[in-house]
């Protein structure tokens, strides 16, 4: 544009500025592990901690984190920096990660802290149905997503949901790019929650950006939530998770895909945090590769 204002900076969100969670009665105990903020928390407990954030128009970003996560946040200033949000709650999504907690912070958590979107979002769906709240999902290919939301609308006939698929640059000051398209898009439909799969740190990386741009009360960064919903992906037994055997599971099914993931990422993950190298909160920091 000519006078070098981005497109994207004449909408005034209408749901309330951000909020310092760590304040309130009903917030989740917040835990420091090793610089990173996670807050334990059952699946009921996230559909509460949702339902209030609709019921109070607040933004609330409903972020996970596991040990590829918190890799990731290594390399993502962005991902850091919505993480360390006040109005951003971390479930803990992996036993690893629950299994630390309770070694170094002698946080006695029980296997139910441990959370993921399998555990949940069938409650959160039903719960927006009876509400009357409008759902927004970005992510996943043009034909996982409306594959993906057919599926969610069968089992949930008065669901109200709409989506985007996940492939476009960002960001993007082009006004007719997809980007661009997306953020006009949310503005119009002003949904109750954004479900957002785009894999670690992408998904992280948008919310970050887009947040302030939209009229959306809740964030919920997702992954691949949708390809297991059409058959993509098949999800480990819940109860292999709870022993935090799901990632032998996934290695096993998909060797080359999560070979590194799994069986190198979590020794660069010890390095760097032996080594006391800080998270990034900026780009261009040496910190990021």
């Amino acid at each position: 544009m000519s006078d070098g204002t981005p497109f994207i900076s004449a909408h005034i969100p209408q749901v309330s500025a951000s909020v310092d969670l760590s304040h309130s009665p009903l917030a989740p105990t917040e835990l420091n592990l090793l610089g990173y903020r996670l807050h334990p928390m059952t699946g009921a407990e996230v559909v509460v901690e949702i339902d209030l954030a609709v019921s109070q128009s607040r933004r609330l970003v409903m972020a996970n984190l596991n040990l590829h996560g918190m890799a990731r946040m290594y390399d993502s200033p962005g991902m850091t920096r919505l993480l360390r949000q006040r109005d951003c709650l971390t479930m803990i999504d992996g036993m690893p990660v629950l299994g630390l907690a309770n070694l170094l912070s002698r946080a006695h958590l029980q296997r139910d802290k441990r959370t993921t979107s399998l555990d949940f979002y069938d409650d959160l769906f039903a719960l927006g149905v009876s509400k009357g709240w409008q759902f927004a999902y970005v992510g996943a290919t043009a034909d996982v997503l409306t594959r993906g939301l057919d599926v969610l609308r069968d089992r949930f006939p008065d669901l109200k949901i709409a989506g985007r698929h996940g492939y476009f640059d960002f960001p993007s000051l082009a006004p007719d790019s997809l980007y661009q398209e997306n953020i006009a898009w949310l503005r119009d439909l002003s949904p109750d929650v954004v479900i957002v799969g785009m894999g670690m740190p992408r998904q992280e990386e948008w919310i970050e950006q887009v947040q302030h741009l939209v009229d959306a009360r809740v964030f919920l960064p997702t992954g691949a939530y949708l390809d297991y919903q059409v058959g993509i992906q098949r999800p480990a037994p819940r109860w292999l998770g709870r022993y935090g055997l799901e990632g032998v599971y996934r290695l096993f099914r998909s060797p080359y895909r999560l070979g590194y993931r799994y069986l190198v990422e979590p020794f660069v993950l010890g390095y760097r945090i032996i080594s006391g190298k800080p998270l990034p909160t900026r780009q261009g920091s040496p910190d990021v590769n």
